[in-house]
């Protein structure tokens, strides 16, 4: 629809200064001066077209959106959180951990983390600030949970995907042993090798976030562990159990957010951020065909 948007105004455009040099030529006064104004009003449009076309993005696109309704300026300030989430699904349902900050079961995972290289790029390249709603400390440092001026929005997302200086997806094994192995929740040594693959990437639009206060642009790259007969067993085990650290959730259940119909018991307690590791939202993720292989990790 772009596409044909913009071949339409510069069809017009190309028309309207055709006629207006035409009528110059042959000294058609009301020619030329209709010609100039069709093209003076055409023009403008094109331009836009033409930079709308360069959005292919989604997130791109909203962000435009606002900044032409005023509501984004160049020093608007936007709040970033990019994470990982694995998806780890057993007998038709999903092994949910509890986070220990908002005590909702979530999917294993976490903020990427960024190192001392990349910290010292972003001081002198990108201007960002820690996330000021989050508290800062040995287990949140170089989280990517940052503030970001609008203006540099894009210029950060093309750096973080292309840098070096940061977890990435070779070896995402941190938030899988803090979460199971360093909870207790499986033994780290009779687990054996983690392996798993890239999904894609959930991207949310440019959005006001009411919770935070800030304009705000999230994403989780969805990765699926691969289990071993042994593995799955492991985590089947697991589900006998009852245990506060963990649960295993339908996507009915996820979908809910853990709310029980039908009952007196309408708490939520599970995170709403956890839909994005669901089979059924696959179709939704981008950039799946970016890592093909299975990558495997010695614990």
């Amino acid at each position: 629809m772009k596409k044909i948007r913009m071949l339409l105004l510069l069809l017009g455009s190309v028309g309207s200064l055709v006629v207006a040099i035409y009528c110059e030529v042959k000294s058609i006064p009301v020619g030329t001066m209709l010609g100039s104004l069709v093209a003076g009003i055409v023009i403008p449009y094109l331009l836009q077209s033409i930079v709308d076309l360069t959005d292919n993005t989604n997130w791109k696109t909203s962000q435009r959106k606002l900044k032409r309704a005023g509501l984004l300026q160049k020093d608007t300030i936007i709040r970033i959180s990019f994470a990982y989430l694995f998806r780890i699904k057993i007998d038709g349902k999903y092994f949910l951990v509890k986070s220990p900050r908002t005590k909702k079961y979530q999917p294993v995972g976490g903020a990427y983390k960024f190192y001392a290289e990349e910290a010292a790029y972003l001081r002198d390249n990108i201007p960002v600030e820690n996330d000021n709603r989050i508290p800062v400390n040995e287990i949140t440092k170089r989280d990517y949970r940052l503030l970001v001026k609008n203006k540099d929005l894009r210029k950060f997302v093309r750096r973080f995907n292309k840098t070096i200086y940061r977890e990435n997806i070779p070896d995402l094994s941190r938030e899988f042993i803090e979460e199971i192995f360093s909870t207790g929740i499986l033994d780290k040594e009779t687990y054996g090798t983690l392996s798993y693959k890239f999904c894609g990437r959930h991207m949310t639009d440019v959005a006001y976030g009411s919770v935070f206060g800030h304009y705000e642009l999230l994403f989780a790259d969805i990765i699926e562990v691969q289990l071993s007969d042994r593995q799955e067993q492991l985590f089947r085990e697991l589900s006998r159990v009852k245990s506060g650290k963990y649960c295993f959730a339908t996507a009915d259940e996820i979908k809910a957010l853990g709310v029980k119909y039908n009952t007196n018991d309408m708490s939520d307690n599970i995170g709403n951020h956890t839909f994005k590791v669901l089979n059924e939202n696959s179709d939704k993720l981008t950039m799946a065909n970016d890592y093909k292989e299975i990558v495997n990790i010695n614990l």
